[in-house]
């Protein structure tokens, strides 16, 4: 049984540790399709809502949700040239946030009102914002999916409607995929269930599965909440396809998942954006027990992440982790709570946290043999177990 009372790894709103956590990395706010040029969008993260608009130049600024004046939403506005202005009163501001025009004000009070501005970064097909406190880390960047010989560029973005805590930990399970997606991953193989092992390295985790034949497979785990691995996916049914994908927390219950897959050769067949049936639609039915996960059709270009959401779901929109029995095959669930209750325990105490990056001479190509990847020996290391954690203990 797990007792998480110091820790909380699921709330993120109003100043919650995991949220100050999250708020220090770069994170994606919505996908480029989603900005229209000229036109501005209300996003959330973190449980606070901001404005994000693409001025006439094609550049994406991102400020505060409401207007400094009489709080009416910015995003309601218009977008003019580089700047935005409020639809209540016409206040309007740059692209740094500085007033501009006031009408029915003088020109010296416009010099005196600014919007909070926040910094903003185009990548992958998705739009990045970052809203910690200072200036903002290094912008993460991964070449893995910058390389236009892994096939396609595939983005994607869905809402989900439970915390992102429970999406992370599902990216290191390796044995639901034997039961949550079982018919679909073992068309590439995947029949097995592994033994699994896992530690921290410089860049958050490591999770390393061994199959009985010894095929592996390994997934990295970038603090705080990206994944990049290769997985089965409806788009490429001759191969797996890089996966880079992001968890974000949108409030303490929603979550939105961006994911950027290098399609290796993408199925023309598949059915189009607007042909198929709304995966949120087909979640709700199954939840409901109007169908069963068995019945959604094998081709929907979706399919695992109606799987992912129906058994993430049903723990709950937060996971009550208090009546938990960790077993040997939740060794990568152990370690990521391990670490992250550290740094939030950092945060909550002001000592210090570890700083996260990626080594210089990692390289997620060079371990690959085929689809699997080299065997890591004695990942755990001497005399640890990777799935102990404080208040923590296998059942």
């Amino acid at each position: 049984m797990n007792n998480y009372d110091e820790v909380d790894f699921a709330k993120v709103e109003n100043g919650a540790l995991a949220g100050r956590f999250v708020a220090r990395f770069w994170q994606p706010i919505a996908l480029s399709t989603d900005l229209k040029k000229g036109r501005a969008k209300r996003v959330k993260l973190l449980g606070e809502h901001y404005t994000l608009y693409r001025g006439e130049d094609g550049g994406v600024r991102m400020t505060q949700d409401r207007c400094p004046h009489r709080g009416t939403m910015l995003y309601l506005g218009w977008v003019e040239g580089e700047s935005i202005r409020c639809r209540y009163h016409g206040w309007k501001f740059d692209g740094a946030g500085q007033g501009e025009e006031f009408p029915a004000e003088t020109a010296s009070y416009a010099t005196k009102i600014c919007l909070k501005v926040y910094p903003t970064r185009e990548y992958l097909g998705a739009i990045f914002c970052y809203v910690g406190e200072g200036e903002p880390p290094e912008f993460p960047t991964f070449p893995e999916a910058e390389d236009e010989s892994r096939g396609e560029l595939v983005i994607q973005g869905v809402f989900l409607n439970y915390n992102f805590f429970q999406r992370i930990e599902n990216d290191h399970d390796e044995s639901h995929i034997f039961f949550t997606h079982k018919l679909f991953f073992a068309n590439y193989g995947l029949t097995k269930i592994p033994k699994v092992t896992a530690k921290e390295t410089d860049y958050g985790i490591v999770v390393v599965s061994t199959r009985p034949d010894g095929k592996q497979r390994v997934g990295y785990g970038f603090m705080p909440n990206i994944l990049m691995r290769e997985v089965p996916v409806p788009q490429d049914k001759t191969k797996m396809s890089l996966l880079l994908g992001w968890r974000v927390p949108v409030d303490d219950v929603t979550t939105y998942s961006v994911m950027a897959f290098r399609v290796g050769t993408y199925d023309k067949e598949l059915p189009k954006d607007g042909t198929y049936e709304d995966p949120a639609v087909i979640v709700e039915r199954v939840m409901k027990g109007e169908i069963s996960l068995d019945d959604v059709d094998d081709n929907h270009p979706l399919l695992p992440i109606i799987q992912d959401t129906v058994s993430i779901g049903g723990q709950g929109r937060i996971a009550d982790r208090s009546n938990e029995h960790l077993g040997q095959s939740d060794k990568g669930i152990a370690v990521l709570r391990r670490v992250w209750a550290r740094e939030l325990r950092a945060i909550h105490d002001g000592g210090p946290l570890k700083t996260f990056k990626r080594p210089a001479d990692f390289s997620f190509g060079k371990e690959i043999e085929g689809n699997y990847f080299n065997k890591i020996d004695d990942l755990e290391g001497p005399g640890e177990d990777p799935a102990r954690i404080e208040g923590a203990a296998l059942a």
